[in-house]
């Protein structure tokens, strides 16, 4: 039998865009971790958002003797996740990756809620991600907007329900229309350097890696607590050769394993700078080729011992 036409649900059909508001420091007071606070104001993630929603829910297979076929599946645990991408109008959502553990408010001691909603069929259902900390994210920019990928763990993610499961009367944001997204002039002229002095360059991507304590315990399907750990700081850019210096500096720096201070102006109003401490370059090239007539291009990869909270 055919199956018959019906509504499909597409990008229209989002009512309210992903949004998110914190739980509180949920490492001094773990018992907010997971627990949307009742009547919140949520803030929208930024513009042209993707979200790709990751529950893992994990089976063990039943079988019996006498029988080559498994006759039963059994829930041991459920394991949830999501990845958003977008084109941020601030560091906001950054910062609970990027700053400093045991710093509180706008770190990752803060967990975080988000919620959406779309229709389906008509009725407005929503989903919700509680008890989230970012794991990953990747901040880049070449001579556009700037992009930002971030993944988080969290300990749950809803089924969508028509009710909005978010106690009290929350405050919901309308679409992202009033503010636009940073783009890579936004930062003045110039905007990398390396030992506090200033390179051209085409493109710059930075990326935050974080590992997570997580508790699972016996008698739970979920988790029940997250907690960052390590922190891991890099990233690249391609500069153009002899840009405002010699042009053996990067490649003189790569073979010394020299750390040197780096930064990169995100955002010149309110001076929004990504600055780095004891940066070694990690990886290095250059490339001559006879038949382009591209300028000249250092490709750079470096790790950095520690980043100065936003």
């Amino acid at each position: 039998m055919a199956v018959s036409a019906h509504n499909v649900t597409t990008k229209r059909d989002i009512v309210k865009e992903l949004q998110f508001v914190t739980e509180g420091d949920s490492v001094t007071t773990p018992s907010l971790y997971g627990a949307t606070p009742s009547s919140s104001t949520f803030a929208l993630v930024g513009n042209n958002t993707e979200i790709n929603i990751q529950p893992d829910v994990q089976h063990m297979d039943v079988s019996v003797l006498g029988s080559e076929d498994v006759i039963d599946a059994v829930k041991t645990q459920s394991l949830y996740a999501f990845t958003l991408r977008n084109n941020p109008v601030d560091l906001t959502l950054w910062k609970y990756l990027w700053n400093s553990s045991g710093t509180g408010a706008l770190s990752p001691d803060s967990s975080l809620s988000f919620t959406y909603s779309f229709n389906l069929n008509g009725t407005e259902y929503y989903q919700h991600m509680r008890g989230c900390r970012p794991t990953s994210g990747t901040l880049s920019v070449s001579r556009g907007m700037w992009d930002q990928t971030m993944t988080f763990i969290c300990k749950d993610i809803t089924v969508p329900a028509t009710s909005t499961g978010d106690g009290g009367t929350p405050v919901y944001q309308s679409s992202e229309t009033t503010s636009s997204p940073v783009v890579h002039s936004d930062g003045g002229g110039n905007p990398f350097t390396w030992n506090s002095v200033t390179y051209g360059e085409r493109s710059f991507s930075t990326t935050v890696n974080r590992n997570m304590a997580v508790m699972a315990v016996n008698g739970e399907n979920d988790i029940t607590y997250t907690k960052a750990t390590d922190r891991g700081i890099t990233f690249t850019s391609d500069v153009f050769s002899g840009t405002d210096s010699n042009e053996t500096t990067m490649y003189t720096d790569y073979e010394a394993e020299t750390a040197r201070a780096a930064s990169y102006k995100f955002k010149s109003s309110g001076s929004i700078t990504l600055t780095y401490a004891n940066a070694i370059i990690t990886d290095y090239s250059h490339t001559h080729a006879a038949g382009s007539a591209d300028a000249l291009i250092e490709s750079i990869t470096c790790r950095a011992e520690s980043c100065t909270n936003l």
